[in-house]
């Protein structure tokens, strides 16, 4: 299942034009306004900040689902049910008694002296998606290799953001309609379960 990421980018270019007075005495030049340089083209970022729309269950197989804002466009990741469990947990503000995975992973960075600082899902392979998790520790950038499910939970836990890279988007992303009306609850719901048939190409971990 493909599905292209329409990207529009405009750049508008305005050249300020100075007058020339009349030449004096001395250098004619002296008095020429200079024109100030072009606005130089900022390259267009690599990654995609996106959020967590929800948990999507359908015949028994389980998505995490990522959304652009303001992008109309989703990005369902195929997980397993521990990992959706624990993210919905984060989404809802939830705890165990006793730390689950995830919980032991964040006491073990901070007590190391370490903060979650982003996360990215930056490649497909064979259907397969690839994450990174990034923490700041004594002044040092680290980078971790580590599944999309993972990454999303720390991410949530941590409220820090989730960026996926613009070539992911292009082969797994999901366009919405862009022509219709925002859609209530339960037309949401309908849409992301028809995004999510078992019986189409299956993006796994």
């Amino acid at each position: 299942m493909k599905s292209s990421l329409s990207v529009k980018a405009g750049l508008v270019l305005a050249v300020l034009a100075g007058a020339c007075p009349s030449a004096q005495a001395g250098n004619p030049s002296s008095n020429r306004k200079q024109l100030p340089p072009p606005p130089t083209k900022k390259p267009l970022s690599r990654f995609v900040e996106m959020k967590v729309l929800g948990i999507m269950e359908n015949r028994g197989a389980r998505a995490v689902v990522l959304e652009a804002p303001g992008r109309q466009i989703l990005l369902p990741i195929w997980i397993g049910d521990s990992e959706a469990f624990a993210i919905q947990l984060r989404l809802n503000r939830q705890r165990f008694q006793r730390p689950l995975t995830h919980d032991l992973l964040d006491a073990m960075v901070r007590r190391l002296g370490g903060r979650v600082v982003e996360v990215r899902v930056d490649d497909l392979r064979e259907n397969t998606f690839l994450a990174k998790i990034f923490v700041v520790q004594a002044g040092k950038r680290l980078v971790f290799d580590a599944r999309p499910s993972d990454s999303i939970a720390l991410a949530v836990g941590n409220q820090v953001p989730i960026l996926v890279a613009r070539q992911v988007l292009d082969a797994a992303g999901i366009r919405k309609d862009e022509q219709q009306q925002e859609p209530d609850e339960q037309q949401q719901q309908d849409l992301l379960k028809d995004i999510l048939q078992p019986d189409r190409e299956e993006k796994t971990l």
